[in-house]
């Protein structure tokens, strides 16, 4: 009786359990300084450096959210754990680009992750990556207009 009691306690003990999932983080971000509630936020959220900041079409993820003036909040759940820039747009005008004037001059809002901004255009994906881990990264940043 021993026996079949250690050689099931045996077994229990070395039967692979099932996989947990992969733990995940999650990405908040507030953004002050919208001018009005004209048009949408597009936010592209970025998991590498190809594409980034303006080819949606290779964003990890992407959210249009109908724009307040003020303060918005905005989050995104259940992210992988690894490192993620992104660039945000105030489309005022809902026709889902920046608009831009003058010599590239932006007309519209913009901003990307830690603030980041580049010299004569955009900011490179290291200056604005930040590090996801198993709890909440936190972004406050402040829309810019030129």
């Amino acid at each position: 009786m021993l026996n079949i009691f250690l050689s099931l306690l045996f077994h229990a003990v070395m039967t692979e359990k099932p996989a947990m999932p992969d733990a995940t983080g999650s990405i908040h971000i507030e953004i002050s300084g919208l001018r009005n509630s004209n048009g949408y936020l597009l936010i592209a959220l970025f998991n590498q450096e190809k594409g980034f900041p303006d080819k949606e079409v290779l964003a990890f993820k992407k959210e249009r959210i109908p724009a307040k003036s003020g303060t918005m909040k905005i989050d995104f759940p259940n992210i992988p754990p690894g490192k993620y820039a992104f660039g945000v747009i105030h489309d005022e005008n809902d026709n889902r680009v920046l608009d831009k004037g003058l010599f590239g001059i932006p007309k519209e809002g913009f901003c990307f992750s830690r603030q980041a901004m580049g010299t004569m255009g955009p900011p490179s994906f290291q200056s604005a990556a930040f590090d996801v881990n198993t709890t909440a990264a936190v972004q406050i940043l402040k829309i810019s207009y030129w």
